[in-house]
This record gives structure tokens, C-alpha cells and sequence, in this order.
């Protein structure tokens, strides 16, 4: 097999899109913010107008953080095709955003590896498919990797960078290093799992919130209240290991093993298995009714948006004091 040599991440100056609902179009306004053009494709057809009100409603956000250099997002750097084979074609790396349907992913993954030249890495924004799965039908497995980020993703930094059994070493460290390129902080995930690894994490919480909400232990406000007065400000700082390193004062890790081992057993443990029955379900939108106070949902994200771009300026500041100065990005 002859090698082949892809570009460096610092040499892209296109991106095919390929779904541009609400992750492409946050996707999309993050590149055109870092000076790529856009080729975009979506079959819904009004998916251009959907587009641009979003590109237009992030950008905001993006010059607060210093991410964009314009005080309008320019538009004309963002070209929409009616085949995705041709914005493959015009584009130099493919970003993937179709719906999270394994059989449909398979499918258009294909399409795009056998319309796109060998030396095309395709990044796939999958929440929790097994890379290993999507490339089961393509030429090229090894140029297919997973990008997973995390909504909004045109702010919130992480990205999941997850190689199948076929992908390439070198298109994972591509991978790595285009994110950094485009200002994401990527984490490797070594090992292929349904959800990846940090929806594992997310919702391994959000079971416990709704397990919460169904056995009257809080109300809904105050399940969340637990999280944004109480987890939520140290999580922006450390994440949950070194929290419970902390946790153990002077002895660390050690000392609240010893200390309270048998009782965080009983803590992680799930009370029963969990399903969403109509009860819990209609419980859960309830929840959300009381928990929005009758505000539409683009108030509550220009809300969020808002209020990220200030807590990721905080987080950015207190990464350059840590102990040590220790820096991965």
C-alpha cells in the first residue's frame, strides 16, 4: 500500500460540511471564524436559511471570546451545493453532521469516502457510534475518525477524537492536532464504546438527576441547583479524579479511599434500572416547563451562550496559574 501524505492541519482552507443542521452550522461558524471557507451540503431545504440564522446568531459569541476577528460572519465564504459529493470534491478535509442513525451514517459515510481523493481525512461528529462500525463500508477506513464535540460546539472546547480498528495512527494525531489548529482542547479515547467516553460520564448524572426527580428525594430546580452551586464551579476547574484527590486533604487520593471507601460505593451504585415510561417522561418535561419559567428555548441559549463566554474566560485564566503551568493545548 503506497503512503499517502495529507495535509498539514495548519495547510486546510476549505471544509466540506456534510449536515448542516444545528452541530454543522456551529461547526461551520467556528471555521469560517478561523479564516476556512465552507462547502456545505444538507438535503432539508431550508437548510441554507437555518444555517446563516445560526451562523449569525453564534458569531456573538465568538468575537466575545476573541475567536472571531469580524464583527459579521462572512457569509460569502460559506458556499452551499446540492451534492455532497461536490463539496467533497471542493473541499480539502470532509466534516460529517448526518443524523445519529447508524445505518444512515454507514450509508453516507460510504458516499463520502468513495467521492473523496485518498489524501482527504473525513472526521465524523458522531455522539457515540463506533468509529469501527462507520467505516465498515468505506475504501479508506483508515482516513475516517471520529471528532465528537459537545453542544454548543462552536464554545465548548472539548472534542473526542476516537479511531476504529481500521483508522490510521496518523490520521488520530491529525486529528488531535487539527482540533488544537481550530482552538478545540482534544482527548484521546483509546477505546471504541457505545457513547464514547464523556456521554458516558454525562449521563451516568443525568440518570441519577432523573432517578432524583422520580423518587421526590428534590425538586427539579434544586437537582440542578446541586450541580450549578456545588459540582458545577469545581468541575470548571478540575474534573471528577482530581476532585476526590482533593477531597482527601493532605493524604490525598489514599486517605479518602480509606476514609470513606464503603460509603462512596454505596453513593455510585444506582439505586434500580431506570426506564423512560410516559410517567418519567412526562415528569421530565414538567420538570423542564418549571425549570424555564415559560422562556423559549433560543432565550434560554442566548442565555447559556452568553453567561459560557464569560465561565470559559475564567477557565482559561485559572489554566495558565495551575500548579506546575501545565498545559495541553
Amino acid at each position: 500500500m503506497s503512503v499517502v501524505h495529507y495535509l498539514p492541519p495548519g495547510a486546510i482552507r476549505s471544509v466540506a460540511v456534510i449536515g448542516i443542521g444545528a452541530v454543522g452550522a456551529n461547526w461551520s461558524a467556528l471555521f469560517l471564524a478561523k479564516g476556512l471557507r465552507v462547502f456545505a451540503h444538507d438535503p432539508s431545504p431550508d437548510a441554507a436559511s437555518r444555517a446563516c440564522a445560526q451562523i449569525e446568531a453564534a458569531w456573538p459569541s465568538l468575537c466575545d471570546l476573541g475567536v472571531a476577528a469580524t464583527g459579521h460572519p462572512p457569509l460569502d465564504n460559506l458556499c452551499f451545493v446540492d451534492m455532497a459529493a461536490e463539496a467533497v470534491r471542493a473541499a480539502d478535509l470532509v466534516q460529517e453532521n448526518t443524523p445519529e442513525k447508524p445505518e444512515l451514517k454507514v450509508r453516507a459515510l460510504a458516499q463520502l469516502d468513495a467521492a473523496a481523493s485518498p489524501d482527504k481525512i473525513i472526521l465524523s461528529s458522531t455522539g457515540g457510534i463506533p468509529p469501527s462500525l462507520l467505516q465498515s463500508a468505506c475504501s479508506h477506513p483508515e482516513r475516517l475518525v471520529v471528532v465528537h464535540p459537545f453542544h454548543p460546539s462552536h464554545l465548548i472546547p472539548l472534542v473526542e477524537v476516537v479511531g476504529g480498528t481500521q483508522t490510521a495512527d496518523a490520521v488520530i494525531e491529525w486529528a488531535m492536532a487539527f482540533s488544537r489548529h481550530v482552538g478545540k482542547h482534544p482527548i484521546r479515547i483509546n477505546a471504541e464504546a457505545n457513547g464514547h467516553m464523556t456521554n458516558r460520564l454525562q449521563f451516568a448524572l443525568v440518570r441519577e438527576a432523573v432517578a432524583c426527580l422520580v423518587d421526590g428525594v428534590a425538586s427539579a430546580r434544586d437537582i440542578d441547583d446541586a450541580v450549578r452551586y456545588g459540582l458545577g464551579p469545581r468541575w470548571a476547574l478540575m474534573g471528577s479524579l482530581l476532585t476526590l484527590h482533593l477531597a482527601g486533604g493532605a493524604s490525598g487520593m489514599r486517605g479518602i479511599l480509606d476514609h470513606a471507601g464503603e460509603a462512596i460505593e454505596e453513593w455510585w451504585t444506582p439505586r434500580k434500572s431506570l426506564q423512560l415510561t410516559q410517567d418519567v417522561k412526562d415528569a421530565l418535561v414538567h420538570a423542564a416547563d418549571v425549570l424555564t419559567q415559560g422562556e423559549t428555548v433560543q432565550a434560554w441559549e442566548t442565555w447559556r451562550d452568553r453567561s459560557l463566554v464569560e465561565l470559559l474566560r475564567l477557565q482559561q485564566a485559572g489554566a495558565s496559574v495551575e500548579p506546575g503551568h501545565r498545559r495541553d493545548i
